[in-house]
């Protein structure tokens, strides 16, 4: 988990194999001894020591090399781990030597660090390696520690040499087809985990305005409840104004009748005021026309 909680697969991967190669340097350093403490010389001991001081130097600095990735630590790293298995192979026995596949280490790791084509590099460094171990043997520069006598074999050589770089070219295209997947699942992954990021923020935002309409909605019906009750008023008030109506027409012929001016002036503004609020009720009619407010009335009907 990096500091955001998400799971990076690389990251992960490179731990396990950190852990592995440890496991490696335990078994080496074990077999190792069994195979110095029977030679009766000095000079082993101290290479092996070294040897397996080196090895444990190289697995710090993958550590490091998890922690703050870059190609130079992976580079040095890789060329490091090989001259590591070079040495190991020659205090082993050389061609005899069951440690061979020590090499394995800096394939895989570079099929892990480096895209594409890192792992089949480093399976070629390390055939070159062994091919140039085994000319340092032939001219008779070098002699493996094994306590028997070195004899050239040109045929059994090169199938040694052609078994191990098939071994290790094999590997490597395994391990760098695994890595690839692990890398494309890894950026699949932190896509996805974008994806959703944006998704949830996306979600938050219109849940906000979920409830902003909400409350819009819940004050236009608030409206349109008051609107129904206001369309319902032009019925309430026509009774009442029917029956003002009628009076002022008493109080305009008893002013005809008696010859009062002023009283049959008043009763005709009290019928344009009459009028006046009839032509504002009419309005309402065209308020009760409509399917909402009509919705509304009859809602409040049933209910009733």
């Amino acid at each position: 988990m990096n500091k955001n909680g998400t799971f990076n697969h690389e990251i992960e991967t490179y731990k396990w194999w950190s852990k592995v190669r440890w496991f490696i340097v335990l078994i080496l350093f074990a077999i190792g001894i069994l195979r110095v403490t029977q030679i009766n010389q000095t000079y082993p001991i101290i290479i092996f020591v070294a040897t397996f001081v080196g090895i444990c130097i190289l697995n710090i600095l993958f550590y490091l090399q998890i922690i703050k990735t870059t190609t130079l630590f992976s580079s040095l790293q890789i060329v490091l781990d090989i001259v590591f298995a070079t040495v190991v192979v020659h205090l082993t026995g050389g061609l005899e030597s069951s440690f061979v596949w020590i090499y394995l280490i800096a394939v895989i790791t570079a099929s892990l660090a480096v895209e594409n084509s890192g792992g089949v590099l480093a399976a070629m460094i390390g055939s070159m390696s062994l091919l140039i171990l085994i000319l340092i043997y032939n001219f008779g520069w070098l002699t493996p520690i094994n306590g028997t006598e070195y004899n050239a074999d040109i045929p059994t050589q090169t199938i040694f040499l052609i078994s191990y770089t098939g071994l290790f070219s094999g590997i490597a295209f395994i391990a760098s087809y695994i890595s690839n997947i692990m890398k494309h699942y890894s950026t699949a992954s932190k896509r996805y985990e974008t994806f959703l990021s944006d998704q949830e923020i996306a979600l938050s935002d219109k849940e906000a305005k979920l409830m902003s309409n909400k409350e819009l909605l819940d004050k236009y019906q608030e409206v349109v409840q008051e609107s129904a009750t206001i369309a319902g008023l032009d019925h309430d008030l026509n009774n009442p104004l029917t029956i003002i109506s009628l009076s002022i027409r008493r109080i305009i012929q008893a002013a005809h009748d008696y010859n009062d001016e002023k009283l049959e002036k008043s009763g005709n503004q009290m019928t344009e005021a009459i009028n006046s609020i009839n032509d504002i009720l009419m309005k309402f009619q065209k308020l009760k026309q409509l399917d909402l407010i009509q919705d509304e009335r009859n809602k409040e009907k049933e209910e009733i």
